[in-house]
């Protein structure tokens, strides 16, 4: 744990570790944090289409949806294989 959690963050975060379903801590995540993903990519000059000028974008706004779709095109194939989705993915990346 590397920054304190913001305090407009506390009681979503709280809210949400108090839910049913969730994985026990012990499978690799930090219930004390500020509820964000551990993982990074590639995330400079990305191409954007939003009108002109066509800008390079950088930024977790780049490497958040970057990651996604990866995860997302893995359980598409394993769905299409008969297998089951990738799961809670923090005890494997």
């Amino acid at each position: 744990k590397y920054w304190p959690m913001p305090d407009w963050q506390k009681d979503v975060v709280q809210k949400y570790m108090k839910e049913s379903g969730l994985p026990d801590a012990s499978r690799g995540y930090n219930t004390s944090g500020r509820a964000y993903p551990d993982i990074a990519a590639q995330a400079t000059n990305y191409f954007v289409y939003a009108g002109f000028p066509i800008p390079g974008v950088s930024g977790t706004s780049c490497a958040s949806p970057a990651a996604a779709g990866l995860f997302s095109l893995l359980n598409d194939l394993r769905l299409q294989e008969g297998k089951s989705t990738l799961g809670f993915l923090n005890p494997f990346v």
